[in-house]
């Protein structure tokens, strides 16, 4: 299995395991970036945060892009990566032109370990905490003491409560295979994952009874891990991108150009233009061990996605026409994090908590629009624990890109082939964001912090990104797959048997998923057939907002 898992290079290292390096982009590596240990500080990232950063008023992506897409891949984050820290505090203080709009006027955190990596170039590197393949381990663990928590060790099946949510440990700490830095949204989605787990034990111990409880724990943890695949590559993306181009290319990215029925019907045929990245006969890391990378991290910080609070919805009522279904109440997302989380998610339920993100849009990765609740934040320890010392987030994730020596955006887009920006006009056209600009960094466009950048670049129609972090986006999304021999070369009724690849191939979409799950209210009345409907039909996509549940009663009729 994954967890397990000790691929050779050619140098004879380990890669892919839990405290593997995080690697660098390609160009990346080759840039001589030593002299950003003298400008950690400058300017200051507290003062980059309130005069660039800081949220002024909510503002969201429209339909585009709801709150279980950005539960999403917060799922996925905590699949991927986390930086193995030093056991080294340092602190950062408010310089006085900003310390009254701070909400902490100092605060301390633990430095990133940083380890030699036996080259001249590139001399140190960082250790991931989790494991960078595709392998389900949010769900799972990176480690056996967590893998061994998680399974109920009868049926291949994984512990979860009966009311559809995750479990809870003697302190109230979710039992699950990534607690750290969670929260409800994040947490729903495990618990439907672990059901989907437990759905596809049931279903090959009826296909093959006489798989034993291991048996079964693999053969479903590798059907789960590529649903969640499927679903990132060809519903979440392409909500995240919209254009057709994008569309097309994520598609031919699982399927190939010759497509789905194609490739149901013959299999893999071609390379990987014709059928597509998965199932080719032989995995392709470029001669080079896989790893997330640094540059991965840094365009994946994606916070202003969320908003201020959660608009909880009455699932329980018959909404009025053309509304969508009423606000009980806004819950401060403060609340809705680690233990204090878990216990308000224990009231709401998941289906009132899934409908309730599926209403709600994201916000938009724009300037003046990261949450401030993230100024005096309360974060978690690998085991769920809260820490002693808050922290400022967004000064945090500054310090973070110069600490781990990231290109600042010039020099990254440089690196990326693209056109640098001159000046700050060709940047944005906001005459107040080039002014706040100014101030900050002067007339030095090469000083501009990456995710300052980030927010501030006028965005491709239909992007939820901006086209810099989709450069990163791409190469990552299809080395993801292509480096993986679960699926490339294993992609195959051998390793997942007949019932697992037909469980994959006829899941595309979160829907499709929640179709298996859901158990919409049974109050034994013309309702219940209604709210069955409104989540399991009519919508393009579970990622984009969802409307009046009445714009759907006509396809309900259809069933």
């Amino acid at each position: 299995m994954k967890t397990y898992r000790r691929e050779k290079s050619i140098l004879g290292r380990t890669f892919g395991i839990c405290k593997s390096r995080v690697g660098k982009v390609g160009r990346f590596s080759m840039l001589e970036l030593s002299e950003c240990s003298s400008k950690l500080m400058k300017p200051d990232p507290m003062v980059v945060v309130t005069k660039l950063l800081a949220r002024r008023k909510f503002k969201d992506t429209g339909k585009q892009f709801n709150m279980i897409a950005v539960s999403w891949i917060q799922l996925m984050i905590h699949d991927w990566v986390d930086h193995l820290e030093d056991t080294n505090q340092i602190e950062l203080i408010a310089p006085r032109e900003v310390a009254n709009q701070c909400p902490l006027k100092s605060f301390k955190f633990y430095k990133t370990n940083e380890v030699a990596t036996g080259f001249d170039k590139i001399k140190t590197g960082t250790r991931n905490t989790r494991t960078p393949w595709w392998d389900g381990s949010v769900i799972y663990g990176s480690n056996v003491k967590t893998l061994n928590k998680v399974r109920t060790l009868n049926d291949g099946k994984l512990k979860i409560s009966p009311d559809g949510l995750l479990l809870h440990d003697q302190d109230g700490i979710a039992v699950s295979g990534d607690v750290r830095n969670s929260w409800i949204g994040v947490s729903t989605l495990q618990a439907l994952f672990i059901k989907e787990h437990n759905a596809v034990c049931d279903a090959l111990k009826k296909e093959y009874p006489s798989l034993d409880d291991e048996e079964l724990y693999r053969y479903a943890r590798l059907v789960t891990s590529a649903v969640n695949a499927t679903i990132h590559t060809i519903d979440w993306t392409v909500e995240l991108l919209k254009t057709d181009m994008l569309l097309a290319g994520m598609r031919g990215n699982w399927y190939g150009l010759l497509g789905k029925k194609f490739k149901d019907t013959f299999g893999h045929v071609g390379g990987a233009i014709l059928g597509g990245l998965v199932g080719q006969k032989k995995s392709n890391n470029h001669g080079v061990p896989y790893s997330l990378t640094e540059e991965f991290v840094s365009v994946y910080r994606l916070h202003s996605l969320l908003p201020d609070n959660l608009h909880l919805r009455d699932i329980l009522v018959t909404p009025r026409p053309n509304k969508s279904l009423p606000l009980i109440e806004e819950v401060p997302m403060p609340n809705l994090i680690g233990r204090k989380g878990e216990e308000a998610l224990a009231k709401f339920g998941f289906e009132r908590q899934m409908v309730s993100m599926g209403h709600q849009a994201s916000g938009a990765l724009e300037l003046w629009n990261y949450p401030t609740w993230f100024g005096d934040l309360i974060t978690q320890d690998m085991g769920g624990q809260d820490r002693p010392d808050h922290v400022d987030l967004a000064a945090l994730e500054v310090y973070r890109d110069r600490e781990k020596k990231i290109a600042r955006y010039n020099e990254f887009r440089r690196a990326l082939l693209l056109i640098p920006i001159s000046k700050w006009e060709d940047l944005t056209e906001d005459k107040e964001a080039i002014q706040t600009l100014k101030e900050v960094y002067g007339d030095d466009v090469e000083e501009l912090d990456l995710l300052v950048g980030l927010m501030a670049e006028k965005k491709i129609k239909g992007f939820a990104i901006s086209e810099t972090a989709f450069v990163i986006f791409l190469v990552m999304a299809t080395r993801r797959l292509e480096a993986d021999r679960f699926f490339t070369i294993y992609f195959n009724e051998e390793t997942y048997n007949k019932k697992g690849l037909e469980w994959v191939d006829s899941t595309e979409s979160l829907k499709d998923v929640l179709d298996r799950h859901y158990h919409y209210p049974n109050n034994g009345n013309e309702m219940d057939e209604l709210y069955k409907c409104f989540l399991s039909v009519g919508f393009t996509s579970k990622f984009s907002q969802f409307s009046s549940i009445f714009v759907f009663l006509s396809e309900c009729y259809l069933l």
